[in-house]
């Protein structure tokens, strides 16, 4: 018998770690335990070393994430400053028209800023708030709902495989992940194609398949999705925010998400979530 536990010991001119190991003494004939021996390690430095390394790792992490918001924010930006100053010049030349279509795309930048900032703010927040609840198949059917005006000849079909009734989960958070993939499904198959959502019952989890048509996405880049910032639809198309979000609504939910490539073509994003009532 072996128990470790980890101490803290906090006093006026020390702050120190250790690590407290007894072992049990065990009787060789009867293995009945007779004593026991406890050994104390000072793991101060080793605790010191760890949370520092944590922070460097934070510090790096945040710098990557600053770098890529003023990329992002720099484009647009840089695309405003050049309107406006054309604007101001052939304002001075009479050309009113022309000094508004102008004006008309440096809004158009500044609209995009805002959406990128709105989607940074929208990954930063807590996404748990609500605690309004629906089945799954039916938050489902409501996203499919909502994305029909962007389908144009694409075909959406709903499969249930999962026993019946399905469990309940947070609605408006799992809404806005399958609108973000239902959305991105649609924009990776040009005019028509096909979007086939399946619901499977895998052990204690519940797999909900978002399979599509589409172009698909470059294998190495199946983990690199997810990281904020990442997009192939072109620049102006999409902030590359959207997959961060939903990975981290369904982490909250005690979820994953995974992104595969179809042999055939296409790819399939599948989110998983533990099949118990009441998730989240």
């Amino acid at each position: 018998m072996k128990m470790v536990l980890p101490l803290h010991f906090i006093t006026k001119t020390s702050n120190r770690f250790l690590r407290l190991t007894w072992m049990a003494i065990h009787e060789p004939d009867t293995n009945r335990i007779v004593g026991g021996a406890a050994i104390a390690e000072d793991i101060s430095s080793e605790t010191s070393l760890r949370s520092q390394v944590a922070q460097s790792q934070r510090l790096a992490s945040i710098g990557k994430i600053a770098a890529k918001v003023a990329h992002e924010l720099n484009n647009p930006l840089d695309g405003i400053l050049r309107y406006i100053n054309l604007a101001i010049r052939i304002l001075d030349l009479g050309q009113i028209d022309k000094a508004k279509e102008y004006l008309l795309r440096s809004r158009s930048g500044l609209m995009r800023m805002v959406q990128i900032i709105g989607e940074m703010l929208e990954l930063s927040r807590d996404h748990m708030v609500t605690i309004e609840r629906s089945p799954l198949d039916r938050i489902l059917q409501e996203a499919i709902a909502a994305m029909e005006t962007r389908k144009g000849k694409v075909r959406i079909e709903l499969s249930c495989l999962a026993p019946q009734p399905l469990p309940l989960y947070r609605s408006d958070n799992l809404f806005q992940v399958f609108c973000n993939l239902i959305k991105n499904a649609l924009d990776a198959m040009i005019d028509e194609g096909q979007l086939l959502i399946t619901i499977r019952q895998i052990e204690q989890s519940l797999d909900i398949a978002f399979r599509d048509t589409g172009t698909g996405f470059p294998p190495e880049h199946a983990e690199t999705i997810f990281q904020p910032f990442y997009t192939t639809k072109g620049f102006g198309r999409g902030t590359g925010l959207g997959l961060a979000i939903c990975r981290d609504i369904v982490g909250k939910l005690r979820g994953q998400i995974t992104a595969t490539n179809n042999p055939e073509g296409g790819s399939t994003f599948t989110v998983r979530l533990p099949a118990k009532e009441d998730v989240g």
